[in-house]
């Protein structure tokens, strides 16, 4: 089923736009198409992990062919998380950047890899194996689980070098002489030295140096391939963690914790930096250039990169500011309380005082914000990407002296206009913290005409140990409320409210919210050519939006009657004349145009009585004179009321029964239309009708007995008795 983002505003739609734009260069697209369509590339790709490789390092350092990729390509820094999530160690990174999710899905936390999880998250290679077993992969590394435990056994070829030189060695010859389609290289002597000596050291740079040589060959040796020009690569250097400037890494420092992404292919324009992309985005690339598609029961936590799509908080980086309060910060720019178009932050109960940057929802950067206080959980809050909003009561509370002031803040977004589908799909990236007490929830509220009271959508845990009880992309399909008159709402708006005293925090981002088709009008119709028809007369019924070529019976409703039917021409249209039954009763009926699956498209029609008309019938009948201009005649008959009389004599008095012998003549369809529209009396073909008025009925009735009485012979004429208008 197809969704339907739901727009805040077109300004905020020009705001994602925007944020795309600056995250991306920009590129020409051409005036005029090829003159013809070169034949496809095979999708090929490289995946380069320099273990213990510290950025800040690694982009000062003299490192041509890493720079030579950037330049071409891609570059990416964020964060890993740290404990308790996991330390900053390599059979984490390297699972995250394998699996494409983050430690507490995988369950690596450690280099002993004692419960990893791989069952429910296996390798990209894996995952490669599997949708398209025809594909060559290898491994080629110098750690040893790289090639026995982080890729499985499903991958074609798993090779372990003897050091880098060898790694890179067995790396060339795969792709010089055979044809691997997906290879991952790692090279481990850079940690090797970052232990020895620290990030700070020359020995360091050195080892980076080497390690970027090594590249420039495997890199060689991909461009020198005989088919070269045939195949598409993507080819990705990364790293599972960096190091301290004296050595060793595990904890959660910025340098430990700092990583990157640097990516040359076709999908990245030259020059490329971007803020909102993380190594557990590395897997969704690779298998998205290979055209392998996303099943969203792998619950990757990565997107390829190219399906990252920046959101309005994303917008505000060029607002952001650096520390006044939080001194640990300065020299970080990475925060504003200036919240994005259309979202508004309603600080109505905030307390004066605390950290200006931490006062009510603020908006911030991970640098920002983990590194406000170590150990407190913020490094765990791997989902958010680029800038997200923060309300944090403890870091409010911390600058000044706590005092058991009360942070209460709401976030409010912008109106979504909803399509008329019943549902609306809700998503947000939620990280929440809990050190009691606090409190933190989510409500909907409705346009006002709607006259709704907002409801819950979600509540979270007021108590418990700070340990993250929520830190995942919350999804919610929500059902709308309709008003008294059973109307959905025209629009909603989400209210994220938060409260502690010197308690968490609470980070929200990718607010997305979406909704199915709406139902779709059905475009058929039909029109008659005037709202009254007399009983008995014709009239002409006119369709249009059917399918070409449908079949419709042709209805009168409320007890259905058929008229005929019809078929559809080959633009959806019919026209069609139809007689309305003389019996049918006056007043309010419709026309109906009857499908094949049983749905039916209508159009009110008013039916009045037919005027009176009379025929000759056959047979003999003598009529006489009786009291109160009633008259006796032999033969059967009948009662008014429609119960037919024994043989003999029918007696009818002025109040308007009628007394009949011989063989009822005929009449239109063989009766007329009586009092209240009920069956009129028919006389000889004549129609009582009109009787819709009972002083008319029975001014009718008496008319055609004083003509009996009067020895008037009606010939063989059949009477039926009109309903007593009254009782």
């Amino acid at each position: 089923m197809r969704k339907h983002a739901v727009a805040a505003s077109a300004a905020a739609v020009l705001l994602g736009i925007t944020g795309v734009s600056a995250g991306t260069a920009a590129s020409a697209a051409p005036t005029d198409p090829p003159a013809q369509t070169a034949a496809p590339r095979t999708p090929k790709t490289l995946v380069i992990g320099v273990d213990g490789a510290s950025y800040d390092v690694l982009a000062q350092a003299e490192t041509p062919a890493i720079h030579a990729l950037q330049q071409g390509g891609l570059t990416a820094t964020s964060n890993l998380p740290a404990s308790p999530m996991a330390p900053t160690v390599s059979g984490a990174g390297w699972s995250t950047i394998a699996t494409g999710v983050w430690p507490d899905k995988h369950r690596v936390t450690d280099n002993n890899f004692t419960n990893p999880n791989y069952a429910q998250f296996p390798d990209y290679l894996t995952r490669i194996e599997r949708a398209a077993p025809q594909r060559s992969t290898l491994v080629v590394g110098t750690w040893g689980p790289i090639s026995t435990t982080v890729f499985g056994s499903a991958v074609d070829e798993r090779i372990q070098g003897k050091d880098d030189a060898d790694t890179t060695a067995k790396t060339i010859d795969r792709l010089s002489k055979g044809n691997p389609d997906d290879v991952f290289v790692h090279l481990d002597e850079v940690d090797g030295a970052g232990h020895s000596t620290g990030s700070s050291s020359a020995a360091y740079r050195t080892a980076l140096q080497t390690a970027d040589q090594q590249i420039a060959k495997i890199v060689g040796a991909v461009e020198q391939r005989p088919g070269y020009a045939n195949e598409d690569w993507l080819i990705v250097v990364t790293a599972d963690h960096g190091h301290t400037p004296t050595g060793g890494h595990g904890g959660a420092s910025r340098l430990e914790r700092k990583t990157f992404v640097i990516a040359k292919g076709s999908e990245f324009p030259a020059g490329t930096v971007r803020d909102d992309v993380k190594i557990a985005d590395i897997a969704p690339t690779v298998l998205a250039h290979d055209g392998i598609a996303r099943d969203s029961a792998w619950e990757l936590d990565g997107e390829a990169v190219t399906d990252i799509v920046p959101d309005a908080f994303d917008a505000l980086r060029p607002k952001l500011r650096g520390a006044v309060d939080e001194k640990g910060l300065v020299g970080i720019t990475g925060w504003t309380n200036e919240a994005p178009e259309g979202w508004t932050v309603d600080n109505s109960k905030m307390p004066t005082g605390g950290s200006t940057e931490f006062r009510g929802w603020t908006f911030m950067t991970d640098d920002f914000f983990s590194n406000a206080e170590l150990g407190q959980h913020r490094e765990n809050n791997v989902r958010s990407r680029n800038v997200f909003a923060v309300a944090d009561s403890d870091e409010w509370d911390d600058v000044s002296p706590k005092s058991g002031r009360n942070f209460d803040s709401t976030l409010v977004t912008p109106e979504y206009t909803l399509n008329g589908a019943a549902t609306v799909d809700i998503s947000f990236v939620s990280d929440y913290a809990v050190d009691d007490p606090q409190g933190a929830g989510v409500r909907v509220s409705f346009d006002e005409a709607s006259g709704l009271q907002p409801q819950k959508l979600v509540d979270y845990p007021a108590n418990g140990t700070r340990a993250n009880p929520v830190n995942q992309v919350e999804h919610f399909s929500y059902e709308l409320p309709r008003d008294a008159k059973g109307q959905l709402p025209k629009s909603i708006r989400l209210n994220f409210s938060y409260s502690g005293i010197n308690s968490a925090f609470w980070v929200i981002d990718q607010v997305r919210v979406s909704q199915p088709d709406a139902p779709t009008p059905d475009p058929a119709a039909i029109s008659v050519s005037a709202p009254s028809v007399v009983a008995g007369g014709t009239a002409t019924v006119s369709g249009t939006g059917f399918e070409a070529g449908e079949r419709l019976a042709l209805e009168l409703h409320s007890t259905p009657v058929p008229l005929g039917t019809v078929t559809a021409g080959t633009d959806g249209s019919f026209s069609q004349a139809v007689t309305i039954p003389a019996g049918t009763a006056a007043g309010q009926h419709a026309l109906v145009a009857k499908r094949a699956d049983g749905s039916e498209v209508s159009i009110p029609l008013s039916v009045t009585a037919a005027p009176s008309t009379g025929s000759d019938g056959t047979g003999s009948s003598t009529a006489g004179s009786g009291a109160n201009g009633g008259s006796t005649a032999s033969g059967n008959g009948s009662t008014a009321g429609g119960t037919s009389a024994a043989s003999g004599a029918s007696t009818a008095s002025g109040s308007g029964t009628a007394a009949s012998t011989g063989t009822a003549g005929a009449g239109a369809n063989g009766s007329g239309s009586g009092a209240n529209g009920g069956t009129g009396a028919t006389v000889d073909g004549l129609a009582v009708t009109g009787a819709e008025d009972p002083a008319a009925a029975a001014i009718l009735a008496g008319s055609l007995l004083a003509l009996a009485g009067a020895g008037v012979a009606l010939g063989a004429r059949s009477v039926r008795r009109a309903r007593r208008a009254a009782a």
